[in-house]
């Protein structure tokens, strides 16, 4: 009798052992993502199978949230199409060309109150239009002011981190009152650098992150991704944000680390935070870690570190951010995108599971007023349209 009461106790004893470790191992952070409820998001309709709309490979959606327009970046026709209410072509922006306001490389475009902006990266030119009867108006050379604002001249132009239709990082923004965010990291002590559509300067926005080198070599990313840390290379990835509660403010969200900001276009930063963990965020690095224990002579070119991908802010200056799915990262598993919903002191309060039998291209574009989110399948012509 004595030894079972015993073996009693030293089981129980155990067990407090393991819950209080486990208890110690979960932050407050942890705790408190854990307790926020997931809603999935299943049932959509077809903006395509409504309409004789004929779409190649929509990319990122913008929804104008005074107009209520949908505003389409279709990567097969080199343009961005603009929708009204009842998903009706009202006029194109861009063609495919080389001479005034024609695009070689669509890599992004950006809408105001008065115009609609779109970047080719393949000329390092933003062309601007207008949004009264989608005419050209000029062109900023955004390339000459890269060259001129790098330190270090002799390495030229700062490398883009990947592909324009799969990265956000570390590129050129146009912010909602036609400010322009320049990627200045490379051999510099920020991230963006302020100018107007003119060229002119006027000011610095984004901390480069402690720990954070411009070059590492490839063992050191290995054991980096082995020991799920995000490589320092990639810890300076991160992405703006418009803040439609004041347009003369902003958010640059670091997509890898992840870190959330507030800064105003002078320079000035009003708070930062780290964003609290969760296991959509967690299980992405460590599909990478994955990859090379299973694959260890497997590139570690094709593995950056993704998590956050793009973000939307509401009129309420809420912000809603959208996770990586694994789609072009080989050897993992494909996962669902989330949404994150964060308030404007970048405070994790909602998160959303897109649950879809086909990979989404995570640049949503989102309608605040009727709470839809309108997503573009990957590699195809349909955009799905989830209630939320």
């Amino acid at each position: 009798m004595h030894l079972r009461t015993s073996y009693l106790y030293v089981f129980l004893g155990a067990c407090f052992i393991c819950t209080f470790a486990a208890c110690r191992e979960q932050t407050p952070e942890n705790v408190e993502a854990a307790i926020i409820e997931v809603k999935e998001l299943r049932d959509y309709d077809s903006l395509i199978g409504k309409n004789d709309l004929l779409l190649g490979v929509p990319v990122r959606i913008r929804h104008g949230h005074t107009s209520g327009h949908l505003f389409i970046q279709d990567a097969a026709h080199l343009a961005v199409i603009e929708l009204d209410e009842q998903s009706n072509e009202v006029r194109r922006y861009g063609s495919r060309g080389r001479g005034p306001g024609e695009i070689q490389s669509l890599d992004d475009f950006f809408i105001s109150a008065e115009h609609l902006f779109i970047v080719d990266g393949s000329r390092f030119l933003i062309h601007k239009y207008s949004r009264n009867d989608g005419q050209f108006i000029s062109s900023l050379n955004y390339g000459e002011l890269l060259m001129e604002g790098n330190n270090s001249s002799e390495r030229g132009l700062p490398p883009t981190p990947r592909a324009p239709l799969t990265s956000n990082n570390n590129r050129p923004f146009v912010t909602y009152n036609e400010t322009v965010l320049l990627p200045a990291q490379t051999g510099g002590e920020y991230l963006y650098r302020v100018v107007t559509f003119e060229g002119e300067k006027m000011a610095h926005i984004g901390e480069i992150p402690d720990g954070y080198i411009d070059f590492i070599n490839d063992e050191e990313i290995r054991q980096s991704l082995k020991n799920n840390r995000v490589p320092a290379h990639e810890m300076a990835l991160a992405f703006p944000v418009n803040d439609l509660t004041n347009l003369n403010k902003i958010f640059i969200v670091y997509s890898a680390i992840p870190k959330i900001a507030r800064y105003n276009l002078h320079g000035s930063k009003i708070w930062e935070r780290s964003i609290t963990p969760t296991p959509e965020l967690d299980s992405l690095m460590i599909d990478l870690g994955n990859v090379l224990q299973n694959r260890p002579n497997q590139r570690v070119s094709l593995l950056p570190v993704k998590k956050y991908m793009a973000g939307r802010s509401s009129p309420d200056g809420d912000v809603y951010l959208f996770t990586y799915t694994n789609m072009d990262t080989p050897h993992t598993p494909r996962r669902p995108m989330w949404i994150h919903q964060f308030d404007s002191g970048g405070i994790l309060m909602h998160r959303y599971k897109i649950i879809s039998d086909v990979d989404m291209f995570y640049y949503p574009g989102i309608d605040f007023n009727k709470r839809r989110i309108f997503a573009p399948s990957f590699n195809e012509s349909d955009i799905r349209i989830y209630a939320f």
